[in-house]
């Protein structure tokens, strides 16, 4: 290394370290920090951001809050993320902070991670399961460890967290904000907002938990002209002159602040480049033998003992000892009182020292630190540093290797992101090295399937795909029909869970094509099979069948009992979205049975899961519940909870909705995001969320989560979520009477649906009639007659749409027979029957199901329709039966249609006095004369007479004393008795 002379030094003893100081200011930063204890404390967990640039004075404001919780008898548990560049240490801060609890605390599978060793492979324990358990183990360890005392859990710096790191707190934030969650527990998070290039995927990150429930955000500002006067003092004795050029070159920025104070102190009060000019300073304080440990700890990038440091520098320990101590004096190195690790006094220095290393020092310290580190492999955090270090030391062969064993580690704990980009790091180095294929023992092509997978389990699918494809060039892939029969079928499986279906249906025909060009194609049955049924879930029923027909025959041949039961369960699909619901519950039951014999885990899942949901077309609602509490149990114990365990959770809240059991319904799809926020299975949950929202009385909630899944672009092939989303947003605007946009999001929804699933067709077509009789009827009383001719016209569309589901029986019998209840409301005299009767009769089906709102909705309209007829107390007493079924569910529009049909009808209306000479029903009368309505409509309105009207009108005339109908529609008209 360079050496230098030793410089001439001041003596003067430096100021007293900032951190040793009283904390000046944060006043507003402290009372936010207080109010996220004082509701975690209370049982409400909560989540604090620190944000701020570097040296803003992120750590100390932790610290001052870490020190208050403590002194209130919190427990806190913290950790930090290292800045190792490519050696990131998957879950370190995590894993550090659960060593300040007592072992006997911890379970044995945490035990396990936290050292490294991973759960026996077995079909029990497959990697996403195991990842699922440690992560279910580390929420339970500290909601155990809360009720006593609340517990604080920190973790700074995440601006260089890694990606298992990133994974495990978010899981924890949405278990921890849910909105049924009860803990004591606050997490604090601080990071640079000044290091984030954009588009970077942890300031994405950021911004996704920000947006979560109870988690608040605090910007650390710099400090103002008199803190900066408080802090200057606690520093030492600096004249006004000073303090004033202090603030005005450090910007409030308190390490600033520090860092010129020391530069004043020594005469040197340069300000261009502050930290740099302060560790040049600080390191121009040291000898010149001290300066190799200075830059190997630099170097290092983390924390280190000081039997770790002898190791690095050769230095006897005496020696050692001083130069330690020279560099903690010159304000460059602090001690860890918990670990006794010698560290950088703040990042930025340490940044600065590297900053200078000369061209050939930077690859001479790192190779000295991969040689310790390779001696001694008990000194490094993990293979990937011993890595970085390597490669930075132009060591490219070894990087490689250590590369490949750090992807294999962090696959052992479940960092499945941070191993596949240590197989990424590996790939850049392929080219690089000799023979790399001898030296690994792998091929090119086992690296970017290894890859691929990786970035599946860590739900990057476009990512595994683009990794699997580049598989698919190499030679020993090309060359060999199974082997790319192999990728393009975990192709096929990204793309499923991607919602990209016209990739997914291209990948399953390649890997097809290149099984039948073997000469036997075995494996080919499961393979048609899985494509069946991918087809049936993007509703190509046709298609679906085809392929289903085609692999029950291959599976005779082949005597592939597994593919069978996946055949069937495809065939059972199609069925389903036909609404032969028994034919299809026949298919489940014998794909179930084939499954748990001679299936996989992930057969068991899905026949399960469409069984349960065959269950609920079919209104055998407590069966399906039933059902998917089992999915749930089996899909998590088989590592499967996403995304079956959660699409199972989704079934169960469909079937509770549909019982008027919502409290029950939301925490279904609750427990759904706290497992995920993104993919198929959270977008159902939103979308049940939303249609929760509608029927409680909440448009602006049910618009949010609207907004939340997404009806267009590639997911609009993704029918089992999208369809649902225009119905919820066709209900939506039929309590708000958006006639436009209820028409628009029927018809896109039917676009969709209609005639490859029974099941969303029979509920678009009764709510989009609904809103055609709602505006028909409003048209009518407007004398708006082309309006209400299309609205007829597209009701009798809907209407004749609604034939055409093949099924009369269970739910989607109800909906059909509610859509022609809909249609008569308008029909005039296109049909004999009674409106009542149907009425009823739609009443008499939801009751026999168990559809406690829907019933009482039917009954509303039954109601109205015996108004009209009538039969005033049979009506009454209806409504009253509505109204309570309407209190019971918080069902707030249904009990708001209720109070209007009641006003409307007068059953309400006590003997009120005569206002300005007129009564409430002739006030009535007279706002549907104004808007242009006649004697008809407003008789039918009312559930009164035309006879009945004409009265009333009559005296309208002889109190306003106008001789026509015309004058009453004039504001000096409508005016004239308030005057």
């Amino acid at each position: 290394m360079a050496e230098r002379q030793e410089p001439e030094r001041n003596n003067d003893p430096m100021p007293r370290r900032a951190w040793d100081a009283p904390l000046v200011g944060r006043a507003a930063e402290l009372a936010t920090l207080d109010e996220a204890m004082r509701a975690a404390a209370d049982g409400t967990a909560a989540v604090v951001l620190i944000a701020g640039e570097a040296g803003i004075g992120k750590s100390r404001l932790t610290a001052e809050a870490a020190n208050r919780a403590r002194a209130d008898g919190w427990q806190v548990l913290s950790g930090g993320c290292l800045d190792l560049a490519e050696g990131s240490v998957p879950y370190l801060p995590l894993m550090d902070a659960l060593h300040d609890l007592p072992i006997d605390t911890l379970s044995p599978l945490l035990t396990r991670w936290l050292s490294g060793v991973a759960e026996e492979p077995s079909p029990q324990h497959s990697e996403d399961a195991a990842r699922g358990r440690v992560y279910a183990a580390y929420l339970e360890v500290l909601r155990a460890s809360s009720p006593n005392s609340p517990l604080a859990l920190v973790v700074e710096d995440v601006h260089w967290a890694d990606r298992g790191t990133r994974d495990l707190l978010s899981y924890l934030v949405r278990a921890f904000t849910a909105p049924t969650a009860r803990a004591r527990v606050l997490i604090i998070l601080t990071y640079r907002s000044d290091d984030f290039q954009r588009g970077s995927p942890i300031r994405r990150w950021l911004g996704e938990l920000a947006r979560r429930p109870s988690v608040s955000r605090v910007d650390v500002a710099p400090l103002g002209r008199a803190e900066v006067g408080q802090q200057l003092n606690a520093l030492g004795t600096f004249d006004s002159h000073a303090a004033q050029e202090i603030f005005l070159h450090s910007e409030g920025n308190p390490f600033y602040v520090e860092e010129l104070a020391a530069l004043w102190t020594t005469g040197q009060p340069r300000v261009p480049e502050v930290v740099r000019d302060a560790a040049e300073v600080r390191v121009a304080s040291l000898p010149a033998d001290d300066l190799d440990v200075v830059r190997l700890l630099a170097a290092l990038g983390r924390p280190a003992t000081f039997e770790f440091i002898q190791v690095l520098s050769g230095r006897p320990p005496t020696e050692l000892l001083g130069t330690l101590r020279r560099a903690v004096e010159a304000g460059l190195f602090t001690v860890d009182a918990q670990t006794a690790a010698y560290r950088f006094r703040h990042s930025l220095l340490a940044e600065a020292v590297r900053s200078d290393f000369l061209p050939g020092e930077r690859a001479s310290l790192h190779q000295v630190i991969a040689r310790s580190l390779t001696n001694d492999p008990a000194l490094s955090t993990g293979p990937g540093e011993v890595g970085y270090h390597q490669a930075v030391a132009g060591d490219l062969e070894a990087a490689l290797l250590s590369y490949l064993e750090a992807a294999d580690a962090a696959a052992r704990i479940y960092a499945f992101g941070d191993a596949g980009e240590f197989l990424e790091r590996a790939l850049e180095l392929w080219s690089r090295v000799t023979d790399p294929v001898g030296r690994s023992g792998k091929s090119r092509a086992d690296l970017l399937s290894g890859a691929a997978e990786y970035a599946a389990l860590a739900g990057e699918f476009d990512r595994a795909t683009a990794l699997a494809k580049a598989a698919l060039a190499e030679p020993e892939v090309a060359a060999h029909p199974e082997r790319r029969a192999q990728v393009w079928r975990r192709i096929a499986w990204y793309r499923l869970m991607a919602s990209d279906g016209p990739e997914l249906f291209a990948a399953y025909e390649a890997a097809a094509a290149a099984l039948e060009s073997t000469p036997q194609a075995l494996g080919l049955a499961r393979l048609v099979a899985e494509d069946a049924l991918a087809r049936a879930i993007w509703s190509q029923g046709a298609e679906a069948l085809a392929q289903a027909e085609r692999a029950l025959s291959l599976a005779e041949i082949e005597g592939d009992l597994g593919a069978l039961g996946l055949a069937l369960n495809a065939r059972g699909c199609v069925r389903s979205a036909t609404g032969n619901s028994e034919q299809a519950i026949s298919d489940f039951h014998q794909a179930l049975g084939l499954a748990r014999s001679h299936g996989t885990h992930q057969d068991v899942a899905r026949a399960t899961l469409n069984l349960a949901f065959d269950l609920v077309q079919a209104g055998r609602y407590e069966q399906a519940l039933a059902l998917c509490e089992i999915g749930v149990d089996e899909a998590t114990s088989m590592g499967l909870a996403l995304p079956y365990g959660a699409l199972c959770r989704n079934t169960a809240a469909d079937a509770l909705f549909a019982l008027g059991r919502w409290p029950e319904a939301a925490s279904q799809t609750e427990a759904v995001l706290t497992l995920t926020e993104d993919g198929e299975a959270a977008r159902m949950a939103k979308q049940i969320q939303a249609r929760i929202a509608v029927f409680g009385g909440d448009p602006e909630l049910a618009r949010r989560l609207l907004s939340e899944v997404p009806r267009s672009g590639r997911v609009r092939d993704e029918p089992q979520v999208v369809g649902p989303a225009w119905l919820t947003l066709a209900e939506l605007c039929c309590w708000s009477e958006l006639f436009d946009e209820g028409r628009a999001a029927v018809g896109a929804g039917l676009e969709l649906v209609a005639g490859v699933d029974a099941w969303l067709t029979a509920q678009l077509c009764p709510v989009g009639i609904r809103l055609e009789a709602d505006r028909c009827l409003s048209a009518r009383r407007r004398r708006a007659r082309t309006e209400e001719s299309a609205a007829r016209r597209r009701a009798r569309e809907l209407a004749v749409t609604a034939e055409t589901v093949g099924t009369r029986e269970g739910p989607i019998g109800a909906w059909i027979a509610q859509a022609h209840a809909e249609f008569v409301r308008i029909a005039g005299g296109e049909t004999e029957l009674l409106e009542f009767e149907m009425w009823a009769a739609v009443r008499d089906r939801w009751r026999a199901l168990g559809h406690r709102y829907d019933e009482a909705y039917a009954e509303v309209r039954w109601s109205e329709a015996k108004l009209a007829a009538g039969s005033r107390r049979e009506a009454e007493a209806a409504l009253r039966h509505s109204a309570s079924v309407a209190q019971e569910l918080g069902a707030a529009p249904l009990a708001a249609f209720v109070a209007d049909v009641r006003l409307r009808a007068g059953l309400d209306a006590a003997p009120q006095p005569v206002e300005d000479g007129l009564t409430p029903r002739e006030r009535e009368i007279l706002s549907f004369v104004a808007s242009g309505a006649s004697n008809r409509d407003i008789a039918e309105a009312l559930f009164i007479s035309p006879k009945t009207v004409s009265v009333h009108i009559s005296a309208l005339l002889r109190k306003f004393g106008v001789s026509g109908r015309g004058d009453l529609r004039t504001p000096a008209a409508l005016h004239l008795p308030h005057e």
